[in-house]
């Protein structure tokens, strides 16, 4: 395929997932506690464990704090051209919408916060289905629909099965869940991990979603919903200094490391703040065979969806690193205008870097094909 829009970070969402997908996949055992969808009074709704979960409602996007709609509805797109049928899990209608914004190929994530399990051995059959159907929802049009897949977090040696599972799969990268992993980026025990991504060619993602303290996304009180949107991102400032200091780049130069709809404005403030304290003093304490700011260079992007800023920055980061994202079917998805904003917002960058930034890069990491 001949690529010229690239979008590198999309979503499916819990709204959207097949209301059968693990009651059809997983083990007979699992199946009366595995996720399931539910007609209650406040509409329908997947339950797991008995339990509802977190942003679980099904066949419609979450209005959070009541002011957020869908991209969907509000670009005035049905999304369920037919019972129990959503557009985004639906190869055909998926690659409808994607014509429709223009776009090539998109990233597909999972849902952007941890699905909640409290047995690991359910979760680690349920992230098992899910990915498997992701797979095969890829293999529809592998050329243009590129799958993350979901690992378990509570192990580090499960985490490194299904990592290995996925790639003989054919998914393309996989997500490393920072929020709900059960040790830090820097911890040994994931040096397997990331020797085994850094063999196979896998990009591992750390997404936005968690590392808030106070404000939350389901609490309007205050603006404390406003807070969380406008400050999830720069949360995952931590795992970039780590994987960056723990020396995990320079032990497995090959690893790819993804920073997900995490914004790029402030980025080259970190990098910069990187190098300024390792000259300073942490090379004393830290022996890294170039600057922080060098090996991110060298080893880790980042996706955004609309950063002006960010933008005015792209030097300081490097035109390389930077790729751009719709972020279908998400509230504030630029689909299905991207193209218009991509002319408007980054009109004025050279057309070269324009190309990077809403392709070239994207291909570039995901060893994507162009014919």
């Amino acid at each position: 395929m001949q690529y010229q829009f690239v979008s590198g970070d999309d979503h499916m969402d819990l709204a959207y997932i097949p209301a059968q997908l693990w009651q059809e996949r997983v083990p007979a055992k699992f199946r009366d506690r595995a996720p399931r969808v539910e007609d209650t009074p406040q509409g329908r709704r997947w339950v797991c464990e008995g339990q509802p979960w977190p942003f679980g409602d099904h066949g419609t996007m979450r209005r959070a704090a009541g002011v957020l709609t869908g991209a969907i509805p509000r670009a005035g797109v049905i999304e369920e051209p037919e019972p129990g049928i959503f557009r985004p899990s639906t190869p055909k209608y998926r690659l409808e919408d994607m014509d429709r914004d223009g776009v090539d190929a998109q990233v597909i994530y999972g849902p952007p916060l941890p699905l909640s399990f409290k047995d690991p051995e359910l979760q680690v059959v349920c992230l098992e289905a899910y990915n498997s159907w992701l797979a095969e929802f890829c293999a529809a049009a592998p050329e243009r629909l590129i799958g993350i897949a979901m690992l378990p977090m509570h192990d580090p040696a499960a985490t490194l099965k299904e990592l290995q599972r996925v790639a003989k799969l054919g998914l393309k990268g996989a997500l490393f869940g920072v929020f709900d992993a059960v040790k830090p980026v820097f911890d040994e025990c994931w040096e397997p991990l990331w020797a085994a991504a850094a063999e196979a060619g896998i990009p591992i993602s750390f997404h936005l979603g968690g590392g808030i303290r106070t404000a939350r996304v389901t609490d309007p009180r205050r603006g404390q919903a406003a807070a969380f949107v406008s400050a999830v991102p720069m949360q995952l400032d931590e795992a970039l200094c780590e994987i960056i200091f723990c020396g995990a780049l320079d032990a497995h130069p090959n690893l790819k490391i993804v920073l997900a709809e995490a914004g790029i404005g402030w980025v080259p403030y970190l990098l910069w703040r990187m190098d300024h304290e390792y000259d300073k003093q942490l090379h004393h304490l830290v022996k890294l065979s170039a600057k922080p700011s060098e090996l991110f260079r060298r080893q880790i992007w980042v996706t955004f969806e609309e950063d002006d800023i960010g933008l005015k920055l792209i030097s300081d980061l490097g035109e390389d690193n930077v790729i751009w994202a719709s972020d279908y079917p998400h509230p504030d998805s630029t689909w299905p205008h991207s193209r218009a904003y991509v002319e408007h917002h980054m009109g004025f960058l050279p057309e070269s870097v324009r190309k990077k930034i809403t392709c070239d890069n994207a291909v570039r990491l995901y060893n994507l094909q162009q014919v």
